[in-house]
C-alpha cells in the first residue's frame, strides 16, 4: 500500500522559542538596573564633589599638587624647613605651644573645617575629617594623607607626648570581606594611621590605639555639606604625661685579665698538685 506524501508542511512547535521571551525580559532588567546604578553614582558625585573641591584646595597649600586622578601628590620637600624647627625645650613641647604650631601647620585644613584643634585639661586633641584620609567604608590611606602627615611629624616626633589614635566611623553598617562590623572597621583606620606614625618616627612606646565605632558621633548642624567626613573621622589626642625614655643600663666593670700558667697546689694530706688552670692577674 502505498502511503501518500502530504502536500502540507509539517507545522513546527509554536512553544520551541519561548526562552527568547525570558531572555528578553532579563536584558531589560539588566539595563534598567544599570541605569539606576549610573544614576546614584552620578548623583552622590555631584553631592562630593564640593567637598573633594576644598579638600584639595587645602592640601594644595599644605604642599601638595594634584594627580590626574584627582588625588593629591606630596612634592617632596619638608613641610617645616630644618632651620624653623623649634628646639626641643619645656615651652615648645607643652600642650599650649604644640596647639599654636599645629594650627599655624594646619590653618589650611582648619579653615575648610577639615582639621581641629582642641585643647583639653588633659590633653591635646587633632581631630582629621576622614575625607582627607579614607573613601566611604574603607581604612586605607588614600594619597592625600601624605601632604598631612608631612606636615604634623616635625612636630610630633620630636614630643615626647603620650599620643592616643582613635577612629571613628559614621552610623551605615559594613559588613564584607574586609570588615565585619564598625567596630572593626574604626579600629584598622587608628591602626593605619598609628603605623603611620611610628613610620615616621615616633617612639612606639608612646602610641596607643582606640576605637569607638559609630557611638561617639558629633554634631554637624553648622556643616552639613561636609556629608558624613565628620563621622569618619580620626583623633590623634596628644596626652598631658611624657613618655620617659629608658636609662642605658650601667657599664659592666671588665673582667680581669687572665693567662694560661702552671699552678700548684698543697694537698691537705701532704703532697702537691701540678694544674695548667688560667690565672688571673
Amino acid at each position: 500500500m502505498i502511503k501518500r506524501r502530504s502536500l502540507m508542511p509539517a507545522s513546527r512547535d509554536q512553544h520551541t522559542e519561548r526562552w527568547l521571551v525570558s531572555y528578553a525580559d532579563y536584558m531589560t532588567l539588566a539595563f534598567a538596573l544599570f541605569v539606576v546604578l549610573y544614576a546614584v553614582h552620578a548623583s552622590r558625585t555631584e553631592l562630593r564633589q564640593p567637598v573633594m573641591e576644598g579638600v584639595q584646595q587645602a592640601l594644595g597649600q599644605l604642599g601638595a599638587r594634584p594627580e590626574m586622578n584627582g588625588a593629591m601628590e606630596y612634592e617632596g620637600q619638608p613641610a617645616l624647613p630644618a632651620s624653623d624647627v623649634p628646639a626641643a625645650t619645656s615651652s615648645a613641647n607643652s600642650l599650649h605651644q604644640l596647639k599654636l604650631e599645629l594650627g599655624e601647620k594646619l590653618a589650611p585644613l582648619t579653615k575648610r573645617q577639615l582639621a581641629s584643634i582642641e585643647q583639653g585639661e588633659h590633653e591635646l586633641v587633632l581631630t582629621l575629617d576622614g575625607s582627607l584620609l579614607f573613601a566611604e567604608g574603607s581604612a586605607l590611606l588614600s594619597g592625600n594623607s601624605e601632604a598631612v602627615f608631612s606636615a604634623l611629624m616635625p612636630l610630633l616626633s620630636q614630643d615626647t607626648h603620650f599620643i592616643h589614635v582613635r577612629g571613628f566611623t559614621d552610623n551605615i553598617a559594613v559588613s564584607n570581606e574586609l570588615y565585619a562590623s564598625n567596630w572593626q572597621l574604626s579600629a584598622e583606620r587608628a591602626r593605619a594611621v598609628l603605623e603611620q606614625l611610628e613610620q615616621r618616627g615616633v617612639a612606639p612606646q608612646r602610641l596607643r590605639l582606640e576605637a569607638y565605632g559609630q557611638y561617639r558621633p558629633v554634631a554637624t548642624e553648622q556643616r552639613r555639606e561636609a556629608g558624613r567626613g565628620p563621622q569618619r573621622r580620626v583623633e590623634i589626642a596628644i596626652a598631658a604625661s611624657r613618655w620617659q625614655p629608658p636609662l642605658p643600663p650601667p657599664a659592666r666593670p671588665p673582667e680581669p685579665e687572665q693567662k694560661e700558667g702552671i699552678q700548684i697546689y698543697e694537698l691537705p694530706g701532704g703532697g702537691i698538685r701540678i694544674t695548667n688552670d688560667r690565672i688571673s692577674q
